[in-house]
């Protein structure tokens, strides 16, 4: 759970449109990490108006245009994530689910696999991240975490012409990654964000424009070490990283995945869970 302040308009603007389904915490709750994202000091007079991000008093980033504000703060959540949450086994992964059976979409940022994640949204499937896959090392359950799915370049106009309503927010270039858009999680995702789902398949997109697609099955232990590349905290977890890891990849074909349509690709995924219907009711969080 975040807890955030910020003064800024711009950005409580931004904020709000990409959380929108979101429940607001009491103050009486305990939080997680608390954020603020404050002005900072414009050292020359030239440079656009500055903002920091702190997360439990630590900037851990240099200061930012406060025109992305948004961008840069999602970036801050996924660094306090990956830095302190290792009661879980982390990935760099999107993650949807259907029927209680999830997808883990990983491969480093470039790869497509947030363009993806959001088409597979289109087709049914429950948002639990785009950006990490929280494994649970104990059940073997990954854990939603359903924030917005970032969108960039020609993804935004790409998806924006798959979604049947505007959850999209304002694009916001330049940045160092081009062009930039949230797209909202779907409220359905967030009502559901504390059931966990069963991992069931490994795919592993690359998006090229003149790449053929198609599901290119892979040996368990390619798929392992793909994964475990994948991974933030793999060493610092040792065995029992190991051992989570080894059911993940035990119980759950792995495929490459290049791809040049979205849809085609999305409609490839789709049909693993045709072809692999689920053997049980969804997991139960209590």
């Amino acid at each position: 759970m975040f807890r955030l302040h910020t003064p800024i308009g711009s950005f409580v603007e931004d904020f709000c449109f990409a959380y929108a389904d979101f429940p607001a915490c009491d103050e009486s709750e305990v939080s997680d990490f608390r954020i603020r994202v404050t002005p900072a000091p414009r050292r020359r007079p030239w440079r656009e108006a500055q903002a920091r991000f702190l997360a439990d008093g630590r900037s851990p980033f240099e200061t930012f245009s406060r025109r992305i504000a948004l961008p840069w703060a999602e970036w801050g959540f996924n660094w306090c994530i990956y830095s302190y949450a290792h009661q879980f086994l982390i990935f760099h992964s999107a993650v949807v689910e259907k029927a209680g059976r999830a997808a883990i979409l990983a491969g480093p940022s470039g790869s497509g696999k947030s363009t993806l994640c959001a088409a597979m949204l289109t087709r049914g499937w429950r948002l639990l991240s785009d950006e990490f896959a929280l494994l649970d090392p104990a059940r073997g359950w990954l854990l939603p975490i359903p924030r917005p799915v970032a969108l960039k370049n020609g993804s935004i106009e790409l998806i924006a012409k798959l979604l049947p309503d505007p959850r999209i927010g304002r694009v916001f270039a330049p940045t160092r990654k081009g062009r930039l858009a949230q797209l909202r999680p779907p409220a359905d995702a967030v009502e559901r964000q504390a059931e966990p789902a069963e991992p069931a398949w490994v795919v592993f997109p690359t998006h090229a424009d003149d790449a053929r697609t198609e599901l290119v099955p892979l040996r368990k232990a390619a798929g392992f070490l793909r994964l475990e590349r994948n991974c933030f905290n793999y060493a610092a977890l040792g065995r029992t990283a190991f051992e989570a890891l080894g059911k993940v990849i035990a119980t759950s074909p792995c495929y490459e995945l290049p791809f040049a349509e979205v849809e085609a690709a999305a409609a490839l995924v789709d049909r693993l869970a045709e072809l692999q219907p689920a053997a049980a009711a969804p997991l139960d969080a209590a």
